[in-house]
């Protein structure tokens, strides 16, 4: 069997495992996506550093570059056509908040692109007999983590697409992910899952040091996601798409149950108080049209003794792929947000190769640039010191835990290795300014860490199958909410898929 993942060691590797007496033998380190072809010879993949399509040898040997991704674009899924002549991938880019997602081919020179199919709503995808492409798509709110199977016919031998998309099921309730056939053609296994994002609140014990046992405080089986804290470290602002569309909500630290804060039609994320603690501030955007989310949003305004919302500034771009059913595309990315009591509100938007920090008010709107940063937005995250005097920006990567402390009065870039802490997915300041919380991604459960600014680490929170990708420290450093991920799947199969 060829496998690729973090099969030892969390290490991105490529490997053969042999079903008579299950010994372990790896082909190529740094790459993942791996596919055969059909006649045993040859491998395409991913390089887990370069981001690029490379093809070797069966053995690991002969390894070459087939495409690299242009600026902005991401490849993913290489598979061999059935008759060994191309290789289709996928491909996709967010710029200015707009998402496309695409199907195209190229022989095996990497040379002759040929584009096969479009839609931002693409979820997988996967080829059957010659000639026919079997993918998924999203359905529209509020059942936008369902998906059904469509098809696109295409020449086996260029590429090129004949006639038009066809949808094959009209079902409720599943996701076809990962699918298959088998070497006829007549059976199709696909992984029905579900992911969501839960809430949850520790004490902090012993300055910080320790987190006492986590309570989760979310209990349907939604997207939930904290925001920001109460100036008095009592209640917690959240958001979540309990009633099919990402509303503001509220809850004390030992409540049980939500107040409804903002509801609506548009999408609201990522709610924190102002710094005068008189407004709660988040983001919006307009509900997405068949699927595809708006390339423009809004910073909003609302009383927190009641009232209208209003407009504080318009934003640019939307985070994350609007097609996708993973719940961490509605937590950080760009646009967003932070404000503190003593530090003000900056706001951070992106483009393919830089992130932008500018100050805002919430009455009067936009201030001064404070900074900009190279950096992949899709491999970034952020977070304000309690004084607003810079952020701590991390850098996702499989090898390396790269931080910068990015200073808004001019001074230099420090630059911190956070190692072991790898596969860095989320950051937060602790209260006191002077260390950090780190959230480190594994396919054994992600792994919460608080760090000092000399690089020294503890480890304070690690549970096998949840993976959690936003914390929010309380103001009084006494908690800390974070949103985990869990997943829950199984394999179906379509025992007589349709040959036509």
């Amino acid at each position: 069997m060829l496998v690729s993942g973090p099969v030892a060691q969390e290490k991105q590797a490529i490997w053969v495992i042999s079903v008579i007496g299950a010994t372990l033998k790896k082909l190529r380190d740094d790459a993942y996506d791996a596919s055969l072809s059909r006649d045993g010879s040859q491998i395409v993949f991913r390089d887990s550093v370069s981001r690029a399509i490379w093809m070797m040898s069966a053995d690991g040997g002969q390894a070459r570059l087939l495409l690299k991704p242009a600026d902005g674009d991401h490849l993913f899924t290489p598979t061999w056509f059935p008759n060994g002549k191309r290789i289709l991938y996928g491909k996709y880019r967010i710029s200015n908040g707009e998402t496309v997602v695409a199907l195209e081919s190229r022989d095996q020179s990497g040379g002759d692109p040929v584009p096969l199919l479009a839609n931002s709503n693409l979820t997988d995808f996967c080829l059957a007999q010659p000639g026919r492409l079997i993918y998924s798509l999203r359905e529209p709110a509020p059942n936008q983590y369902d998906t059904n199977l469509w098809q696109q016919r295409f020449d086996a031998s260029t590429g090129k697409p004949e006639g038009a998309p066809r949808r094959l099921t009209d079902w409720t309730g599943f996701y076809f992910g990962n699918p298959s056939f088998t070497a006829d053609g007549s059976r199709l296994v696909f992984l029905n899952g579900r992911a969501q994002s839960d809430v949850y609140i520790a004490e902090l014990a012993n300055g910080g040091t320790e987190l006492k046992s986590p309570q989760r405080m979310t209990l349907d089986d939604r997207v939930d996601w904290p925001g920001g804290w109460s100036a008095d470290s009592k209640t917690l602002f959240l958001y979540s798409d309990r009633n099919g569309t990402f509303d503001i909500y509220k809850q004390g630290a030992a409540d049980r149950s939500a107040e409804t804060v903002v509801s609506g039609p548009e999408a609201k994320w990522a709610p924190q108080a102002s710094p005068d603690g008189k407004w709660v501030l988040y983001l919006q955007w307009p509900r997405p049209v068949d699927g595809v989310p708006a390339a423009a949003g809004k910073l909003m305004r609302m009383p927190l003794g009641g009232g209208p919302a209003e407009v504080v500034l318009d934003v640019k771009g939307h985070p994350g792929i609007g097609a996708s059913g993973d719940p961490t595309n509605s937590v950080a990315g760009y646009p967003s947000f932070r404000c503190t009591a003593r530090g003000g509100c900056v706001l951070a938007e992106a483009d393919e190769k830089q992130v932008v920090f500018t100050a805002f008010d919430p009455v009067q709107g936009r201030k001064a640039q404070l900074a900009k940063v190279p950096g992949d937005p899709d491999f970034t995250n952020w977070d304000l010191s309690p004084d607003g005097s810079r952020v701590a920006l991390i850098f996702f990567d499989y090898k390396a835990a790269d931080m910068q402390l990015v200073s808004f009065n001019g001074g230099a870039v420090q630059k911190i290795s956070a190692m072991p802490w790898t596969e860095l997915v989320a950051v937060a300041w602790a209260a006191d300014g002077k260390s950090l919380f780190l959230a480190s991604y594994s396919s054994r459960g992600t792994s919460m860490a608080r760090m000092d600014l000399s690089g020294h680490s503890k480890l304070l929170f690690k549970q096998p199958g949840l993976d959690i990708f936003s914390m929010v420290p309380s103001p009084d450093g006494h908690s800390l909410a974070f949103g985990p991920v869990s997943n829950n799947g199984n394999a179906w199969t379509i025992a007589a898929f349709p040959g036509k």
